[in-house]
């Protein structure tokens, strides 16, 4: 029997995927054709890795776009799925069923999601910018379990290389009343307080900041709340561990190939995935060591963008 692999996996073809503890389910928008990063929408879809990383299927949205932000809800167990493209937020089941969308959530080009311990949803906004396609306002939503619009905060921004990134990943910490976050390719780890509705000061910055002896400069590109209050972020060239007053504890040998940009924690704080955007590469590691526990080269090109563990 054939193993399955990503290109297998295309619309329409295929059966629900069911979550279980310990999967894991990275973006990997469909497409066919020549790979260009500047149009690379295709069919939304989610594939899903066991926790030996044994790929187990896919979940497809329905929409044509690409997939930016994945968060698990522990609280009603259902996987979110954001798409700045389509500016739609989709929901399955941990039967891997398409769920109704929550009216509220749509329309916005969101990113980055975080589920609160009650059940809450927080979304970023990836983009920023007044004319299409990088129409957005940058801000953070948050939302109640029903889907209902709580709150929306103007979050300050760091514009970073590209000029158009607004909130692009962020992490809840101080029992969910605080969203650390980043925008892609700046410089600045950003706080905000939910609570208060305001703006708090910088966690740390990556100004002067460089990686190894290339002296190539360490941008934001994702980020995950380490057990402590440290802070696991990759920077493009590969990934380390801060502290939260932007101390390098430890810098992962990572291969220095530009795109490493999704990171997560495991849920049991022993590993972390990390993906990269422009080669398809899939690795777990060892969070004290570095040392690759498994690595899948998927192939997908431009587009693992978010990654979520089922917990």
């Amino acid at each position: 029997m054939t193993d399955m692999t990503p290109d297998t996996l295309t619309p329409g073809t295929g059966d629900p995927v069911s979550l279980q503890p310990g999967d894991i389910c990275i973006a990997a928008t469909y497409q066919v054709g020549e790979v260009d990063i500047r149009r690379n929408s295709g069919d939304c879809r989610v594939l899903v890795y066991d926790r030996a990383m044994k790929l187990k299927g896919a979940l497809w949205t329905g929409e044509t776009g690409l997939i930016l932000g994945l968060a698990y809800c522990q609280n009603s167990r259902t996987l979110l799925v954001s798409d700045a493209s389509s500016r739609t937020l989709h929901r399955f089941s941990s039967a891997g069923e398409l769920l109704p969308p929550f009216a509220a959530m749509q329309g916005k080009p969101f990113g980055p999601i975080a589920a609160a311990s009650d059940g809450s949803i927080i979304i970023g906004e990836h983009l920023k910018g007044d004319a299409p396609p990088f129409l957005g306002g940058g801000e953070i939503y948050c939302f109640d379990g029903e889907g209902a619009q709580l709150a929306n905060h103007a979050a300050e921004r760091d514009p970073g290389k590209f000029g158009f990134h607004g909130v692009t990943n962020m992490a809840l910490t101080d029992s969910d009343q605080t969203v650390i976050y980043i925008s892609e390719t700046g410089k600045r780890v950003m706080r905000y307080d939910l609570a208060r509705g305001q703006q708090m000061p910088d966690l740390f910055s990556l100004t002067g900041k460089s990686v190894g002896d290339e002296e190539e400069d360490m941008v934001t590109a994702g980020i995950s709340l380490l057990a402590g209050g440290n802070i696991l972020l990759s920077h493009v060239y590969g990934a380390g561990v801060f502290s939260p007053q932007g101390e390098i504890l430890k810098a992962y040998d990572i291969p220095n190939d530009r795109g490493w940009a999704a990171v997560k924690a495991s849920a049991d704080g022993s590993a972390f995935f990390i993906a990269n955007f422009f080669t398809g590469r899939l690795e777990k590691r060892d969070l004290n060591s570095g040392e690759i526990i498994k690595a899948v080269e998927t192939g997908m090109i431009y587009k693992l963008a978010c990654i979520a563990e089922i917990s």
